[in-house]
This record gives structure tokens, sequence and C-alpha cells, in this order.
């Protein structure tokens, strides 16, 4: 099952990666490039607020109607609404990050987690749809110039969640991803130990598997920088990622 931590943990999670995100933009230059192409500091706040503020509307709404999906559905949508996102950063106002938190935090304790939500990705649970925003916060903190340290909670739900939709993407016991201390997966179709250790095992750190799973880093850099250890078989997995594009 992909995403198995608890909706109040997520939720306290995302209370906290965004009072990272919130002192970070305000110490940054809102002018300078981020580490998106063609985005300032300045549209990597606004788009975070809009993503933010979106939930908590979204949270206040009535339920919306049609078939719910999770997140291999969620991520697979990401790459067709690109294009809309861009425009939405460039051209639609919000309020910093600091007034768009608590009103979009007091919306999420008044609603059922389980409320279906209708995003530009779909119709989700509000419970899933949080977790979005949780992957977003944790990813676009390393967007900025000088990424801050992410909550450590919050980066361990992130990466324990995009972990298991690697393995739902990509579905065995020949392999065995390591993220200490966040996570361990096992992936891909193929010949097992008979004591149960898979063959190919893949090491890296939580920061870098968030990279490679985002698309900022791809996997030939990652192991030729010494960022990801890959021995055994069918340890190449940059037929699988990225993961959100």
């Amino acid at each position: 099952m992909v995403g198995t931590a608890s909706h109040s943990t997520v939720r306290a999670a995302l209370e906290a990666q965004w009072a990272v995100l919130v002192q970070a933009f305000g110490r940054a230059d809102l002018a300078e490039p981020s580490r998106i192409p063609g985005w300032t500091v300045a549209d990597l706040e606004r788009h975070v607020s809009q993503t933010g503020r979106s939930l908590g509307m979204q949270a206040a709404e009535p339920p919306a109607d049609g078939p719910v999906t999770g997140m291999r559905a969620w991520a697979a949508a990401l790459p067709g609404i690109s294009d809309r996102i861009a425009q939405r950063v460039l051209s639609e106002p919000a309020p910093p990050l600091l007034e768009m938190v608590p009103t979009t935090l007091a919306a999420l304790d008044e609603a059922d987690p389980a409320k279906p939500v209708a995003q530009a990705t779909g119709v989700h649970r509000l419970a899933d749809a949080t977790l979005f925003r949780l992957i977003e916060g944790v990813v676009h903190g390393l967007d900025l110039p000088e990424p801050p340290a992410p909550d450590r909670n919050a980066q361990s739900i992130v990466v324990r969640a995009l972990a298991d939709l690697l393995a739902d993407c990509a579905p065995g016991r020949s392999v065995e991803l390591r993220i200490p201390p966040a996570a361990a997966v096992q992936l891909i179709d193929g010949p097992r130990h008979t004591r149960g250790t898979p063959p190919g095992v893949v090491e890296t750190d939580p920061a870098t598997f968030l990279r490679l799973a985002t698309g900022r880093l791809t996997w030939t850099e990652g192991v030729e920088h010494g960022q990801v250890r890959a021995s055994g078989e069918r340890t190449d997995l940059s037929a699988y990622l990225p993961l959100l594009r």
C-alpha cells in the first residue's frame, strides 16, 4: 500500500514542513532563480501557497463526485498538467505562505480525511491530497537556492511514500532498495535468494532518493558521483525513475 502514514501524522508533518519553508522563504532573495528552470524563488513560494490554499478550499467544500484514485494515478497525471501549473504560477496571485498556512490547517482539522476532493489530477481522498502537498513541500525545499534541512518526520514520510510507490510500479523481490533510516523496500520480478535476501541491493540517502524520484538527479549521475551504491543483478533502476515528472 502506498502512503501508509495516518492522516493525523501527515497533517502534523505538513505543518512542520510548511514552517520550515516559511522561514526559508523569509530568508531568501525572492528575485533569485530557484532550482526549477524559469522559476524564481518568489514563483516557488507562490506555487506552494497556491496548492496549499487549494487544499484548504477542497477541505471545506462538499464531497466531490467521480471515481476516487490514489497516489499512482496522481503521479501519472502530473506530466499532463505541467504547462497548466507553470501558467498558474505566473498568472495567479496567492497570499504569502505565512498567511495561507493557518487557514488551510484549520480547514483540514474540520474535515473528514476520507472525503473525496477534486483536483487537476483527479478525485482523491482528502488524506491522500494532504500527503501530496507534503510531498510537494519537502521536494520544493530542495528547489531553493540554499535548501533548508527538511523536517525529519516529513522527509521520512515522503521517502517512505515514494519508495512504496516505486515498489508498486516495479513489483517483485529480486532487488532491495535501502534508504536508511527512512525506508527499505523490495522491487522487481526475478530470482530470489533462498534465505530471503534479494540478490541485488541498492542503497542511497533520503535526499538523493528524493532527487532521483523527482527527476532532479539522473540515475547515471547518482551512480557516477557515488550517491547511489548498487550491487548485484537488476539494480539499474533508471527504467523506473523518475516517479514524479
